[in-house]
């Protein structure tokens, strides 16, 4: 029988263990990091970099083992925006990615379906996430067919609750975006009210009062071609700042004032009561920069191009979503087209008729496995058609496309003496540019000295000059600024173990059917450790508003005021790892407290009952 003394010291050791505990568990889980996450950073954006790195030394020092990696775009995407299909869901190490900084020139209405929805999976679709949720599908699916606005707004907000909860990418912020311009040469106005996804239209830009000027060269801080210069083929920003001059759409946005859509290659267009078939009817005279007329075999060659899956057009599959078929597309005569469209598409004018056309008699002889290497995409060379010479696309656009000079790494572009619209554009004093050059240069400080000698004209949005407008002065230099439809994020892969299925979480692995669970609360700490207001304020000097979802900004109909942004908050972090089963030694929120601490409080029972147990045998013994 234990004496009085052991009893008493055998109870105070059971109970100083009570407390030692947590502690053991938190110095033990610093022995190694919860998991490794490969945070991709693409192209040459400094500002992007800058933030990248904030954010991978706040996973690192919560404990997250954050490695960060700046990739070419071809690479970027490669791994994770087209990937082929051997590759797509894998993770960085297995030659896919883990997560990716990105940013987005979002459309102007709010339609997450081309994005998120699960149809949309690459390489022919732009849902890179790899999101699948059946709740997702059903809300994106009801905002793309419900043609009453007010109704269809309510589903967007629902859209945002939704995705702000489950994370599928941590959006960063919303840009307010700085485009630099020789004012001896340009007229402020017209960036303000054309910027993009409107603003890279050269037609409407208009000169300095009094300038003889007319060759103007835009610089970017992205090369084009990257994927190419075929708007079937390419989702870069930086090929559109080029081929957006080439080629023409059946509509476009007159501006963004009043965000009107006004006929283009079209006239006019009507939709019948059933909400599903649309009759557009095309404008005559207008002619290829190879003199070929254009007509609607041109539009039903585009959109059955699109839906093709040999050439594999990474919005093919939200184009076949639309349209359904090529059989829906029919032409009734050479300036009239109909679609039937399975369901009905709200944004039918806004996304299908604002598609840029492509010349049918170019390319339809050309085998699709070809398409993404001949010349019409690469400007690599020149190649004949009929008795033309072309040395990159052809289009029916302000713009024709000259020449590619690798020296400076230009896209040359002349303007269209037949165009369709000359009359009318000049008349209202624009379109008065004869030679545009889009050249790529990386450095934003590269870039503004070539602005101050004269060398460029304009300095690209996505130079992020926020920190830098003291360096841009009179008389060589100015700035347009203007909140933008652009967003930046942190893109998660959904299939990722830890992150995205939750498998190899410490949860997951003790409970499968909380895999998600786990995932979505990993998700949710990582996105509590970005300082998006510290990133606006230090980083891009004011010039940005913390974002909350990435395809609804705070200029987009339907955005939810009542949705706040994840505040930087490294304990709710930690404490959402602790309920995805990481030990951190900060409790899980709420009612997960038992989740984390469950087997400690079972220890602390057992101890408590064998002291009482000690202290009851030595009373009776005495």
């Amino acid at each position: 029988m234990l004496s009085k003394t052991k009893t008493l010291t055998l109870c105070s050791l059971l109970l100083l263990s009570l407390f030692a505990l947590p502690c053991i568990t938190f110095v033990q889980s610093q022995g190694q990091p919860y998991f490794k996450i490969t945070l991709i950073v693409p192209g040459p954006n400094q500002a992007r970099k800058a933030w990248a790195q904030v954010v991978e030394n706040n996973l690192d020092a919560v404990g997250i083992d954050a490695v960060r990696v700046e990739l070419d775009w071809g690479t970027v995407y490669d791994r994770a925006l087209t990937p082929p299909e051997d590759v797509v869901g894998k993770t960085y190490d297995e030659g896919g990615f883990d997560a990716l900084f990105i940013g987005y020139a979002m459309g102007i209405d709010p339609d997450p379906f081309g994005l998120y929805h699960s149809s949309q999976f690459p390489p022919a679709g732009q849902n890179y996430y790899l999101w699948d949720n059946a709740e997702n599908d059903r809300l994106c699916e009801l905002i793309k067919e419900t043609v009453d606005e007010n109704e269809r707004l309510e589903y967007v907000k629902q859209w945002q609750k939704l995705a702000y909860e489950e994370q599928p990418s941590a959006t960063i912020l919303y840009t307010r975006e700085v485009v630099a311009f020789d004012p001896t040469a340009l007229q402020k106005e017209p960036f303000l009210a054309y910027h993009y996804p409107a603003w890279p239209r050269v037609k409407n830009w208009k000169l300095a009062a009094g300038s003889t000027q007319t060759t103007i060269v835009l610089a970017q801080t992205g090369p084009a071609p990257e994927e190419g210069l075929n708007p079937l083929l390419t989702t870069s920003y930086y090929d559109l700042t080029v081929y957006d001059n080439v080629f023409d759409s059946l509509a476009e946005r007159k501006d963004l004032i009043d965000m009107e859509m006004v006929p283009a290659l079209a006239t006019s267009w009507e939709v019948a009561s059933d909400q599903k078939t649309w009759t557009v009817h095309l404008r005559q005279g207008v002619k290829w920069h190879d003199g070929v007329e254009f007509t609607a075999d041109d539009v039903k060659f585009t959109f059955d191009s699109a839906m093709n899956e040999e050439i594999a057009s990474p919005t093919g599959a939200f184009v076949t979503e639309i349209l359904g078929s090529p059989d829906n597309i029919e032409v009734v005569d050479d300036y009239t087209v109909v679609f039937r469209l399975p369901k009905p598409y709200a944004y039918f004018v806004e996304t299908i008729l604002s598609s840029y056309i492509i010349p049918k008699h170019v390319l339809e002889n050309v085998p699709p496995s070809e398409w993404a290497s001949h010349p019409f995409n690469t400007a690599s060379g020149s190649y004949t058609v009929g008795s033309y010479t072309a040395y990159g696309p052809i289009g029916t656009g302000p713009y024709v496309y000259a020449a590619y000079d690798p020296t400076t790494a230009a896209n040359i572009m002349t303007k269209n003496p037949d165009y369709w619209n000359k009359a009318e554009l000049e008349a209202a004093g624009t379109f008065q540019i004869e030679t545009l050059y889009v050249q790529c240069i990386e450095s934003s400080d590269a870039a503004i000295s070539a602005l101050k000698s004269g060398e460029v004209d304009v300095l690209d949005s996505q130079y992020h000059l926020e920190t830098k407008l003291a360096s841009i002065e009179q008389p060589w230099g100015d700035y347009a600024a203007y909140d933008a439809f652009g967003v930046q994020e942190l893109g998660f892969n959904m299939r990722h173990p830890v992150f995205g299925t939750g498998v190899d979480t410490p949860l997951g692995k003790k409970d499968p059917s909380r895999a998600a669970e786990a995932a979505r609360y990993v998700r949710q700490a990582i996105s509590h450790l970005i300082p998006r207001q510290d990133i606006i304020n230090t980083i891009l000097n004011g010039y940005g508003t913390p974002g909350v979802t990435t395809p609804i900004t705070t200029l987009t109909a339907g955005y939810d005021t009542s949705l706040e942004p994840y505040e930087y908050d490294v304990e709710l972090a930690k404490s959402l790892l602790a309920a995805a089963g990481y030990e951190t030694g900060v409790a899980p929120p709420g009612g997960d407290f038992l989740q984390q601490y469950g087997l400690y409080i079972a220890v602390v029972v057992v101890v408590v009952i064998i002291a009482v147990v000690a202290v009851v045998m030595l009373r009776r013994k005495h």
